[in-house]
């Protein structure tokens, strides 16, 4: 079900977020460094390139298994934004 993800570093803001597919033709890019983002884990999702050989990068995954079943929502939750704005 839905997740909470965070990561801490020093790679730059906006690289090694989540990427969750949320239809077959969009991929929606959500930025975790120093703040909390909500996936659902039930679709496809894997972490943004960053550079891994210059950067180090953490993350902290939230996640509950005590929850009654839920019928999946979307696949991530916020405001979309164009691939220029950042919040």
């Amino acid at each position: 079900g839905p997740f909470y993800g965070l990561t801490l570093g020093d790679f730059p803001d906006g690289d090694g977020g989540i990427c969750v597919e949320a239809t077959p033709f969009v991929i929606a890019q959500v930025n975790t460094k120093n703040r909390l983002g909500k996936v659902d884990g039930r679709y496809p999702h894997w972490v943004a390139p960053y550079d891994s050989s210059q950067y180090d990068r953490f993350s902290l995954i939230f996640y509950s298994t005590w929850q009654q079943y839920r019928a999946p929502g979307p696949a991530y939750f916020g405001k979309a934004l164009d691939k220029n704005e950042r919040i």
